[in-house]
């Protein structure tokens, strides 16, 4: 498995970088964790009233992001882990009032399968037996069962790991564990918060979060007009001017960054005209597949994989969108070869639709290297590919 593949699955697990803005392991780099549990798609608070978001008359919620995994007590490279139980995201957390009459409606929470859709899961998670459970809580001298368990994790420092191995799985069926993937991507990844009376065109609603002592604010407004879903012309990605040859800030476990130069080409994402007047709710999410081989990438040949532009190991990235924002995101390659291939992008408002609409490829080529625009001696980096977290 490429470490591309390999940070996609650390970052759908609570140490590593979620989609959602969390931080990824950097062995020099110290990036303060998020708190867990936010809302989607807010704008800034505005003295004393809480962060806002306005959704068209036909939303049936707001999005949550929980930013919680299971507990991973061993995970390896191919995507194998043991996990202790699942637990999902509760209503019960959630409060929900509308503004004005006072009322008091009933918080559901849907989960919303994004992963699925694009093709992007995990290979399994094993549900760990008691004794194992005890293995996280136990302090030296570890017993033996626990010393196994920590020998199957995998060494995130290495950057090349000796090939495939699935002795996670390996362990998990000697041991006779139960395979817990459904109930893992179940319970954890993006939410909509409903309320089962519905929410009313015009209205103003309080919702809040509660987790342990901490309280989540958000203030729901419910536009008068409904988001158009019929007869909608396509989403498109394209090319947002000519491929280039520039210097890149790019993320890299070990130094937090490094300055390099690449061959890059910026996307953009053409809305339907009835998306279009709610920016601000758009989620997108890019995906490549490469023709050929390319030394800065580890991106597969055989078929789409997620890819993200991140500057450095600490940048702050909302779920659902890119670095550069607005629908816009940078398909990057080898200064010298950059690998020909396509690109395609899952797109939608998820508070109005239970799925993202799939925009058909558009290939890209980069023009061949002029004398002088590339270094002699390659500096390797590896760019930080990235899946919707469960996030995932």
């Amino acid at each position: 498995m490429s470490l591309a593949s390999s940070l996609a699955i650390l970052a759908r697990r609570s140490i590593a970088i979620a989609l959602a803005g969390a931080t990824l392991p950097a062995w020099a780099c110290f990036c303060p964790p998020d708190a867990s549990g936010e809302f989607l798609h807010l704008a800034q608070a505005e003295g004393k009233r809480p962060p806002s978001v306005t959704l068209p008359a036909n939303a049936r919620g707001i999005l949550f992001l929980p930013g919680q995994y299971p507990d991973t007590l061993a995970s390896d490279e191919d995507g194998y882990s043991i996990v202790a139980p699942p637990v999902a995201l509760s209503a019960k957390r959630f409060y929900i009032q509308e503004r004005g009459t006072g009322r008091k409606l009933t918080p559901v929470v849907v989960r919303l399968h994004v992963e699925k859709q694009m093709g992007v899961q995990d290979k399994a998670s094993f549900l760990a037996n008691t004794e194992m459970q005890q293995c996280a809580k136990q302090e030296q001298p570890l017993t033996p069962l626990c010393r196994t368990l920590i020998s199957l994790k995998w060494d995130w420092s290495k950057q090349e790991q000796d090939g495939p191995s699935d002795k996670v799985k390996r362990f998990a069926l000697q041991n006779g564990l139960r395979d817990v993937s459904e109930e893992v991507d179940a319970a954890y990844g993006l939410y909509r918060i409903e309320a089962r009376e519905g929410f009313k065109p015009g209205k103003v609603y309080d919702i809040v979060y509660r987790d342990g002592g901490r309280r989540v604010k958000a203030e729901l407004r419910m536009a008068r007009t409904s988001l158009n879903l019929d007869g909608q012309t396509p989403f498109t990605v394209g090319a947002d001017g000519a491929a280039r040859r520039e210097k890149l800030r790019m993320a890299r476990g070990g130094s937090c960054d490094i300055l390099i130069t690449l061959a890059s080409q910026p996307l953009r994402l053409a809305l339907p005209p009835a998306y279009e007047a709610y920016p601000a709710l758009l989620m997108y999410f890019m995906q490549e597949k490469l023709e050929q081989r390319d030394q800065q990438q580890f991106s597969a040949t055989q078929g789409f994989t997620a890819f993200r532009y991140w500057p450095t190991v600490c940048t702050k990235i909302p779920y659902g969108s890119s670095f550069h924002g607005q629908g816009r995101e940078l398909a990057i390659g080898d200064c010298q070869a950059p690998a020909p291939r396509q690109v395609k992008a899952y797109a939608g408002v998820l508070e109005v639709e239970d799925n993202l609409h799939e925009t058909a490829p558009l290939a890209i080529t980069f023009p061949a290297e002029k004398p002088g625009q590339c270094p002699k001696m390659m500096d390797r980096v590896y760019p930080i590919y990235v899946v919707p977290a469960k996030a995932g």
